[in-house]
């Protein structure tokens, strides 16, 4: 399943930069021709937000779409990837109860169709009651383990997503500012300074833009795996007292 979700990912990427680098060659680069959305405006004039956009083309939209689908996933993460979900407290009194009272049969039929790493941990281990404890306790970190990587799996695609903005951003500057470069390099000595500045400000746009949708996914990231790392810390202490448990009941 990883496998597969790594591959799609990977497509994805692949078909974005070809899409920016097609983008980019079909717009007329020639020297002597003025790119689109880089003409300076007259005096009094200030740039706004939408000039600011059109002057980031095809990249910016880009780099906006990139940020839609990290606000989504964000959304889905911080409302899936929660203590309440992965450790619910009824779930693990019915846990303790159960394993308290020897009865490990309710225990699978409880742990059949969840998608708790607890839940999955302990299916783990009851199906190994009567083995050593080192048996035991090696099945349920081996699941704890593998149901955490699919989580670190889900939030890396938010640190990835505020790694690749910005990187687009920069690829979208400096294909603006050689644009903006080729274009006044024909200009007359009078206007070619503030065609060069404005030329420059334009195309720092998609940097902006860049930096606007990786900030905010960097940060989200940075606070999903704080959460992410008291759950598992969690997980391991309440996965240590059932195998106590488990261990204690196979003696019985």
């Amino acid at each position: 399943m990883v496998k597969k979700v790594n591959q799609s990912v990977l497509c994805v990427v692949f078909l974005l930069f070809a899409l920016v680098m097609l983008s980019l060659f079909a717009q007329d680069s020639s020297p002597g021709v003025q790119p689109e959305g880089l003409v300076a405006p007259s005096g009094g004039e200030r740039l706004t937000l939408w000039d600011m956009i059109k002057a980031g083309g095809v990249i910016l939209w880009i780099i906006g779409g990139l940020g839609f689908i990290g606000l989504v996933w964000a959304i889905y993460l911080l409302l899936v990837i929660t203590p309440r979900r992965e450790l619910p407290a009824n779930l693990i009194r019915r846990f303790y109860h159960l394993l308290q009272a020897g009865d490990y049969k309710a225990i699978m039929e409880l742990c059949e169709n969840r998608d708790e790493i607890i839940s999955k941990m302990v299916y783990a281990g009851v199906k190994l009651v009567g083995h050593d404890r080192y048996v035991i306790q090696d099945a349920m970190e081996s699941e704890g383990e593998r149901g955490a990587s699919l989580l670190w799996q889900k939030i890396s695609y938010l640190n990835n997503i505020g790694v690749l903005a910005p990187l687009l951003g920069l690829l979208g500057t400096v294909w603006g500012m050689m644009q903006a470069f080729g274009a006044i390099a024909f200009n007359d000595a009078q206007v070619k300074g503030i065609t060069m500045a404005y030329s420059v400000a334009t195309a720092m746009v998609t940097t902006a833009g860049g930096l606007v949708i990786a900030i905010p996914a960097m940060a989200i990231y940075f606070y999903l795996r704080g959460r992410l790392n008291r759950i598992i810390f969690e997980i391991e202490a309440i996965g240590a007292e059932f195998v106590e448990l488990l261990t204690r009941g196979a003696r019985r």
